[in-house]
């Protein structure tokens, strides 16, 4: 079997199990089995598969027709321009997620040396990719998850800020209690928001994610209750900022939560599907 009778076959298979993008995801995964960049599939199409490349090729379609997602079948995720690795039991890093990045970026870009902590740094995907596009920040990434907190050490070796952003295991505030670490200049969270009760009809891909890092109790608002209201005691006042991912339905509830926390200034980021998906706000 050639590469482009591979691709045809990948294709077929993954469009007939439902999969959304399967000539994508098949180029993905032979791109992926084969070590290659995914364009030279193209140019050399006609090279013969080993019997080895083949047996793994269709070990990971079958793989993907079970709705297993592509970041955790690859082993990675770009996100924010630079490249993640992903497994099982860690969050996928979405597109949308970019936007906190930027939010991020656009306030510690007008201060010298700007301290920030991510709580459920997950990956630490938004972590790395504002200490590798600010030389100044130090960030404190906050995660409870053990699966987490691996991936996330990993991928800040890898990006080499180790020595800018310090990985605390633990649930939310309590690693920035037990450190003494106050007088922050940004918070920013990717926080679980979906309802407990929405999440048997997620896509089957998302069914795969972990659900520790999906549910976000019974009306999706859980995290932002636990983590807003505590957030003044850490941020420096007055000018400290809060940026938070949100759900497309939950920007007024956590308005108000942020509001009654004395926040203000709170502004509304859309998504590229223009949902609301981000929100800021500054003591």
């Amino acid at each position: 079997m050639n590469v482009r009778e591979a691709l045809n076959m990948g294709r077929k298979q993954l469009y007939e199990a439902g999969v959304a993008s399967p000539a994508l995801d098949s180029q993905l995964i032979l791109s992926h089995v084969l070590g290659t960049d995914r364009i030279k599939l193209f140019v050399y199409d006609e090279i013969n598969l080993t019997k080895k490349q083949q047996e793994r090729y269709e070990i990971l379609l079958a793989k993907r027709c079970r709705f297993v997602p592509i970041a955790y079948i690859i082993g990675r995720k770009e996100f924010y321009g630079l490249n993640f690795y992903i497994k099982r039991g860690v969050l996928i890093p979405r597109p949308e997620t970019e936007f906190v990045v930027e939010e991020a970026l656009n306030t510690a870009g007008t201060i010298t040396n700007p301290v920030i902590a991510d709580l459920c740094c997950g990956s630490g995907a938004i972590s790395v990719a504002i200490a590798v596009n600010n030389k100044k920040a130090k960030v404190y990434a906050i995660e409870i998850s053990d699966v987490a907190c691996e991936v996330a050490r990993r991928n800040i070796n890898a990006h080499d800020v180790q020595d800018r952003v310090l990985l605390l295991k633990g649930d939310l505030w309590m690693p920035l209690e037990q450190s003494k670490i106050k007088e922050l200049d940004i918070i920013v969270s990717n926080p679980p928001y979906i309802p407990t009760q929405e999440l048997k009809s997620l896509p089957n891909d998302v069914k795969n994610e972990p659900q520790l890092a999906l549910d976000g109790g019974s009306d999706g608002l859980e995290f932002y209750r636990r983590i807003i209201p505590r957030a003044p005691e850490f941020l420096k006042k007055p000018g400290g900022r809060i940026i938070f991912e949100i759900g497309w339905d939950q920007a007024s509830d956590v308005k108000d939560i942020l509001e009654k926390s004395g926040f203000k200034q709170i502004k509304v980021r859309k998504d590229y599907a223009d949902f609301d998906r981000v929100i800021t706000g500054v003591l």
